[in-house]
């Protein structure tokens, strides 16, 4: 849990998602799933946790995706970040220093915009996460889906010995979505001068320096990154839902 008992997130948007784009022709943000647009299912999920503030970071050109939101009343208060980023580790680390502002130290409930995840599922990765508190990163993990890329996680009980390749073959795979401690900055400025792009190599970089990172096990859910990872969605959807 963040400051005072309450929890504070983040939502990672700042993406280009081009290929989504081609096929919908909107920002990917505003893809909608199950007649929701993604970046509101994302809330909704972090609003089944309880958050009280959630910071989105969203690029220079997504100004929309801030108007459709900010016209719906929200029970956080709602923090935005306009910036064009250069990798999602860049976006990442630009959330987490925001949350951490004033001395705040965590745990943070992280979310890429892309995730699509059943009912209750961020509710209860945040309170399996809490019991955790050694651990400066939780990662919720479940089995990997028709990703092309999947970041694969090898765990021994709970601690993530492996990410990544180093982790092939593995059983699980990250969901999406994280709890991170504000400790994890003491890597920012290094990661930013060795070139460190992707977010799943900083996490790689978080475990090979000693880090402590906890996998948790979450119901399947879907990044919605392809056209036809739209209809994976809808079907995840439907089918918990019955």
């Amino acid at each position: 849990m963040s400051r005072a008992g309450t929890l504070r997130a983040g939502v990672i948007a700042a993406g280009r998602g081009d290929r989504l784009r081609s096929r919908s022709g909107v920002l990917k943000p505003l893809v909608r799933v199950g007649g929701r647009t993604l970046i509101e299912r994302v809330l909704r999920s972090i609003a089944e946790a309880r958050a009280s503030e959630v910071v989105v970071i969203i690029n220079e050109d997504s100004l929309a995706v801030r108007d459709h939101v900010s016209a719906e009343a929200w029970p956080f208060a709602l923090r935005w970040i306009v910036e064009t980023t250069p990798s999602s580790m860049h976006s990442f680390l630009r959330v987490v220093e925001t949350l951490s502002e004033g001395g705040d130290t965590g745990p943070f409930l992280i979310s890429t915009v892309d995730t699509v995840a059943p009912r209750g599922a961020y509710a209860r990765f945040v309170a399996d996460a809490a019991q955790h508190r050694d651990a400066s990163v939780a990662l919720a993990i479940a089995p990997p889906t028709d990703d092309e890329n999947p970041l694969l996680v090898k765990v021994d009980g709970s601690e993530v010995v492996a990410i990544g390749d180093a982790a092939a073959p593995a059983e699980h795979a990250t969901a999406g979505y994280y709890a991170v401690r504000a400790s994890i900055l003491r890597e920012a400025d290094a990661a930013r001068r060795d070139e460190v792009s992707a977010l799943r190599a900083f996490f790689a970089r978080l475990l090979a320096r000693g880090y402590p990172m906890v996998g948790i096990a979450v119901p399947q859910s879907i990044d919605v990154d392809r056209p036809h990872d739209v209809d994976a969605a809808e079907h995840l959807l439907k089918r918990v839902t019955l």
